[in-house]
């Protein structure tokens, strides 16, 4: 047991670059697609985007932070229903870019993992 609890903290750090180097990947396209809306300063902003969801700085804020990972599958359509963002693009996030918003995603959900 105690060698189980030992991997798991030492897991910590890893699984948090991983999800730092998956954001590095996907950051372009976060700013391609959601920085409009979803940053101060961007041209679409408003308090209530910014108070779901701001990604101003990383991690992100907002009252969706604690579960972005699955808000952002949700709203990019990769939980098999439409999507509904970006907002004034609704499905524009795919191919490439997709995957590595999906990466990131996944990456996310491991370093966020209840242990």
């Amino acid at each position: 047991m105690r060698s189980a609890l030992a991997l798991l903290l030492l897991c910590g750090p890893a699984f948090a670059d991983a999800e730092h180097d998956a954001f590095e990947r996907a950051k372009p396209v976060f700013e391609a697609y959601c920085a409009k809306c979803h940053t101060t300063g961007g041209k679409s902003a408003s308090k209530k985007k910014l108070d779901h969801f701001d990604m101003s700085s990383y991690p992100f804020g907002g009252h969706h932070a604690a579960q972005i990972g699955p808000t952002i599958r949700k709203v990019l359509g990769m939980t098999g229903k439409s999507p509904s963002m970006p907002s004034d693009r609704k499905g524009a996030v795919k191919g490439d870019e997709l995957a590595r918003i999906r990466a990131w995603c996944d990456a996310w959900d491991a370093a966020h993992a209840k242990r």
